[in-house]
């Protein structure tokens, strides 16, 4: 990916942004934002600390203005080497690199050097470059970067914070504190998500910790107009995330065997890839679904698009993990609503903001039961008219639209800008 021509009128915002890894099939909503900020004049800059790793890309990437700076972990010496060639201006005061070390002892952050070297020469790059604010997503590895990098330079930072950096039991919450205090602001993706975090930080500076959804391209999610009926046979349940505990798949499928024996007819198509993978085949098996449900592994926006497109449900399980941590604002099912498509969630975290005012069904997280009466309910609801069609979409259109939200992400950064160092 390159820059496109000289010829091109200046931007009058430039944001750096610092991930772990981009980019990453698993997170579109990444992906979605930096596409939006560039459609809305901004120009950005991508910080990459691991190179990518799915080996399958969504085909929207080809969208991007930007190109991407891999900063990788290498030995001290080419670090030192790139350091020693930089003008003597874009070189930190060795005040600076004191306050970084501090930062990075005083909360036992692992392989310090490494980080301070990386955190440098993101800085110069940074700086050299014209970026007037750095992002990050999660409040990990990505956001300690930037708030070195916000010691070393001096440029203003803010971070996302999603779920596994909220919840988990093992979350430094002084060093949360202190990534908030030195941050421009923090965002996180609901209401709950918030209310935690201010519950479960002592001391932390509620005034920068804001709420702001994720958003979808309603371009992208047209509404189909040829979607299969629930009153199909066999009625299409779509469910799509990483096969990992948190996302309760194993639940599902439990359901999906009692619906069964009560002789619904179901097609489930479960869309994604991970570590409970071989578990949820065996799984599967072992309660007789093979002839209903079909494992279709991780796909790219597109393939995932025209699935739901073609379900007449999207059904997700959340639970809780073993470690407290949750899924926050899933993705799929702010999807279903860009879609019109009537889905059916758990009560946790923001599941509710999502489907709430009856734009979908919502059950007792953990439940087989709950959830096979979900699914039967909300059938009931489409073929009833009681779940009115195009009230998802326009709770879609009303909280999660892309170009809004990203908007006011946007006009954060821009304050951040005129205010920083």
């Amino acid at each position: 990916m390159s820059k496109e021509s000289s010829s091109e009128p200046k931007h009058s915002l430039k944001v750096g942004y610092i991930l772990k890894m981009f980019p990453r099939l698993s997170e579109t909503f990444i992906l979605n934002e930096i596409l939006e900020l560039e459609r809305q004049g901004v120009e950005v800059e991508v910080f990459s600390l691991m190179p990518p790793g799915d080996g399958r890309f969504h085909g929207s990437l080809s969208e991007l203005k930007l190109t991407i700076e891999y900063v990788l972990r290498e030995k001290p010496e080419s670090y030192w080497d790139k350091l020693s060639k930089l003008p003597p201006g874009l070189v930190p005061s060795m005040d600076r690199w004191q306050k970084a070390v501090d930062f990075l002892r005083e909360h036992s952050i692992p392989k310090e050097l490494d980080m301070l070297l990386r955190a440098l020469w993101i800085g110069a790059l940074a700086k050299s470059r014209g970026v007037q604010h750095l992002h990050a997503h999660f409040a990990t590895i990505s956001t300690r970067m930037a708030a070195l990098v916000n010691i070393l330079y001096g440029i203003p930072f803010s971070f996302t914070c999603h779920a596994k950096d909220i919840f988990r039991e093992t979350v430094n919450r002084n060093l949360f504190r202190e990534l908030t205090e030195k941050s421009a602001f923090a965002i996180t993706v609901s209401d709950f998500n918030r209310k935690y975090i201010l519950d479960h930080t002592p001391g932390i500076d509620a005034e920068k910790v804001k709420k702001l959804y994720n958003g979808i391209n309603l371009d992208f999610f047209e509404v189909p107009t040829d979607r299969s009926p629930l009153s199909a046979d066999p009625i299409k349940i779509i469910s799509v995330g990483r096969l990992v505990p948190k996302k309760g798949f194993g639940v599902l499928l439990e359901s999906v065997r009692m619906l069964l024996d009560e002789e619904l007819n179901l097609e489930v198509s479960i869309i994604g890839d991970g570590e409970d993978q071989e578990s949820l085949l065996h799984l599967s098996q072992r309660l007789g679904l093979e002839n209903h449900v079909k494992f279709l592994g991780a796909l790219p926006i597109e393939e995932v698009r025209r699935s739901c497109s073609e379900a007449t449900m999207m059904a997700l399980a959340c639970i809780p993990d073993a470690d407290g941590n949750m899924d926050a604002l899933p993705t799929v099912l702010l999807e279903s609503l860009a879609l019109d498509l009537p889905a059916v969630s758990t009560t946790l975290t923001g599941c509710p903001e999502i489907l709430a005012d009856g734009s979908g069904e919502l059950v007792e997280p953990g439940n087989a039961k709950a959830m096979a009466e979900g699914i039967k309910n909300l059938k009931s609801r489409v073929e009833s008219g009681d779940w009115e069609v195009g009230s998802a979409r326009k709770r879609a259109e009303t909280l999660f639209n892309l170009s809004t939200n990203v908007g006011t992400l946007k006009a954060h950064f821009e304050s951040s800008a005129l205010h920083g160092e």
